[in-house]
């Protein structure tokens, strides 16, 4: 394990400390990512939560269950930036539907919009579902290069 010299510790002697390497090297902390807010998506009106749109009006029975599945898996695997303190109900079934967030960097969902796609056929807005399936597209890849990782060092 690398470690680096920090100057002076408390009782006069170096301090030795273990480097992140996605820390900055000037020792000041990153900011906030720039760019563009994710997107929020999938949260429904309830009765403790009004002004967001109603699921029934999302729910789509000619929607392939091909794609459907596909989405709903998508959807599973988000990374979780978070989880609050209580579980939220399905407002069509009334099923435990989780108490985390999900996101891809672009869009971010409760965790039970799965839920909603996979049992309820709810299907998000179309450019949800084309932004989903291009992403797995790219996560099949034509063509892989392997030559950098053969050449990769601790510092490339």
């Amino acid at each position: 394990m690398r470690r680096l010299l920090r100057g002076l510790g408390q009782d006069g002697g170096m301090e030795l400390v273990n480097r992140r390497y996605a820390d900055p090297l000037d020792d000041k902390l990153p900011g906030t990512a720039e760019g563009p807010p994710v997107t929020l998506i999938g949260y429904w009106e309830g009765d403790m939560e009004p002004g967001w749109p109603s699921v029934a009006d999302f729910v789509d029975e000619h929607w392939d269950d091909t794609e459907r599945e596909v989405v709903a898996s998508y959807l599973e695997q988000g990374f979780v930036p978070w989880v609050q303190m209580g579980i939220s109900p399905c407002r069509m079934c009334g099923a435990a539907n989780g108490s985390a967030e999900q996101t891809d960097g672009v869009y971010i969902w409760p965790e039970g919009l799965a839920h909603y796609v996979r049992e309820h056929g709810v299907r998000p807005p179309v450019s949800v579902i084309r932004h989903i399936l291009g992403r797995l597209n790219r996560m099949n890849p034509e063509q892989v290069d392997e030559d950098w990782w053969k050449t990769a060092t601790l510092d490339s």
